[in-house]
Parts: C-alpha cells; sequence; structure tokens
C-alpha cells in the first residue's frame, strides 16, 4: 500500500498526471475544446478587430490613418520598452510616472495587461519551447502566433497563474489595469468614435491593434522557426532583420534570449535597433538609470556560446 502511495505521488506520476490532463484540455482542437468564457470573449474580440480593419479601406479618412500610425508606433513602443524590458526584464529603471505611462499605454494595444503580459513573458524564457511554455512553437504555428491567445484555461493549467510577478501585484496600479483592462481599450474606442465617427475607429482600433498585435505575435511564432542563430542558446529562437525593423528590434529574438535582461536587441551596428536608440534618449536626458550594456566577461560568455556555423533556417 505504500509502495502505490508512493508511486502515485512522485513527481513522474504527477507530471504524467499533468500532461493527461492538457492533452485532455487540447481535445477537439482550436474550434471543437470547450470554450471558456474569457476565451470566447478574447476571441470575439480579436475577431472583431479584424472585420473593423477589413473596413478600413471603404472609409479612408486622412485623419484617422494619421492618428491610426500615431497609435501604431505609440503602442508598439510602450509594448517594447514599457512591458518587455523595462517590466519583463528590468533592463533599465524610469521614474515611476514614466514607468506607469508606459504601461498605461501599451494597455491601449490590446495585448492584455502588464500582469498577464510579463507573467507570460516570464514563463516563455523560463520554459521554451517545452511543455510549460505558453506559447511553444512545438504546438504548431498557429498556436504559438495566435492561438494560445484564446486559451485562457489552457495556459493557466499548464504554467500556472500571475505568481511570478509580485512586484507588479504589489502595486495598485497594475492591480487596477489588471481588474479593469477590458474598459481602456474601450473607452479608446468610444473616444475616437465620437471624434471621428466610424472611419475613427476603424483606424484607430482596428489596423492599429491587428498591425501591433501581430507584429508582436510573429516575434513569438517565427522567431523560433525561421532567421539566422548567432548564438547556441537552448532553445530554436532566431534574429530576422524583417521582424527586427518592424518590431522595432524585438526581432533579434535570439540575440535576446542569448541575454535576455539587456536594454539592446541589436549587439550589432547593422541590427537596427529603435527601441534601444530610444532608451539611450532617455539616458542622455537623465529618464534612464542603471542601463544594461554587455560587460566584457559577458562578451566573452557570447563567445564562448557562438555556434561554430551559423545555423541558416531560411
Amino acid at each position: 500500500m505504500d509502495t502505490d502511495h508512493a508511486l502515485r505521488t512522485s513527481p513522474k506520476h504527477d507530471h504524467r498526471t499533468q500532461l493527461l490532463k492538457l492533452e485532455k484540455m487540447r481535445r477537439g482542437g482550436f474550434w471543437f475544446r470547450r470554450w471558456s468564457f474569457v476565451d470566447m470573449a478574447t476571441f470575439c474580440w480579436i475577431m472583431s478587430i479584424h472585420v473593423l480593419a477589413a473596413w478600413s479601406p471603404f472609409v479612408f479618412d486622412w485623419g484617422g490613418f494619421i492618428v491610426s500610425m500615431g497609435l501604431v508606433l505609440l503602442t508598439e513602443t510602450d509594448m517594447t520598452i514599457g512591458y518587455h524590458r523595462l517590466l519583463t526584464h528590468r533592463s533599465f529603471k524610469v521614474p515611476k510616472w514614466l514607468e506607469y505611462t508606459f504601461a498605461y499605454c501599451g494597455v491601449l494595444s490590446g495585448q492584455k495587461d502588464p500582469i498577464s503580459w510579463v507573467s507570460i513573458h516570464k514563463k516563455h524564457h523560463k520554459y521554451a519551447e517545452t511543455d510549460r511554455d505558453p506559447h511553444s512553437p512545438t504546438e504548431g504555428f498557429w498556436f504559438s502566433h495566435i492561438g494560445w491567445f484564446c486559451y485562457n484555461n489552457y495556459i493557466v493549467a499548464k504554467c500556472g497563474d500571475y505568481t511570478n510577478v509580485p512586484e507588479l501585484k504589489a502595486q495598485w496600479f497594475y492591480r487596477f489595469l489588471h481588474n479593469t483592462y477590458f474598459w481602456h481599450p474601450t473607452a479608446l474606442a468610444m473616444l475616437l468614435y465620437i471624434y471621428g465617427g466610424f472611419a475613427y475607429l476603424a483606424w484607430g482600433v482596428g489596423i492599429q491593434t491587428v498591425i501591433v498585435c501581430h507584429i508582436t505575435f510573429v516575434v513569438r511564432s517565427v522567431g523560433h522557426v525561421w532567421g539566422e542563430r548567432s548564438w547556441n542558446t537552448p532553445d530554436n529562437s532566431t534574429n530576422n532583420w524583417w521582424s527586427g525593423v518592424l518590431a522595432l528590434g524585438e526581432g533579434w529574438h535570439n540575440n535576446h534570449h542569448a541575454f535576455p535582461n539587456l536594454a539592446r536587441h541589436g549587439l550589432e551596428r547593422w541590427q537596427f535597433d529603435l527601441a534601444w536608440e530610444i532608451i539611450k534618449f532617455l539616458e542622455l536626458i537623465g529618464l534612464a538609470t542603471d542601463v544594461k550594456q554587455p560587460t566584457e566577461a559577458d562578451k566573452t560568455r557570447m563567445l564562448a556560446l557562438l555556434a561554430p556555423n551559423k545555423l541558416k533556417l531560411i
């Protein structure tokens, strides 16, 4: 009896039970599985912004177009600098008012609140391409690109809840954004509609959100499948010049996985990294401090990690 109990409670048994549970949750594929309310709400939201974006050419308006491009630059910058390099990896420091500004503008991108986003990204780095990676490419390109976004219960079951972001949960501002997340993009949509009508809604919400979401999602999907590997990281992360440009430097994903805590992702002179240029400017005017850059020891370790031949996947 004791032996049977020990086998049932062993880590290996627990892991096997967890895998069976996750497999059951995936049964039916993406479409015919059991959908939670959050999954349905997220899916309806994703469909809505794509429908809005599809309508935008038919209601073209120069004012709406300019607002849309401004919001793309604003929200993508705040996602890259605020959510990712500041809140997740703490690669530099800024005054609290600027940190909160970055975080709030990032919320308007439609990619969840800081607590959710940072928690998921930390898990991605910790469990990259394993069965605990939130958006692992081993589960298919569709899943790693956008499918995981509508899999709330499944992601929580395999990765756990938001216990890995106590520093954010301890701050009332981030708890507020977490609890009221959907209201903020909704308020932006209402303001744009009141100001400029349906054209501003289609361009300022539809086009803006679709562009920013897919640029970010491409780093998660394509950035683990196609590109060049300059560093011999344990995962299959890659560098892509085109996503490096479009994602403001995030596309140098292999560099980032080699040294995730650096504020600079484009480590070579020719690797354009707009987010790094902005961080350098913030440092120049005294708003960014403790900016993390490669030390000589880092460079030595990077040389040790360098693969004998760069792996070309494209």
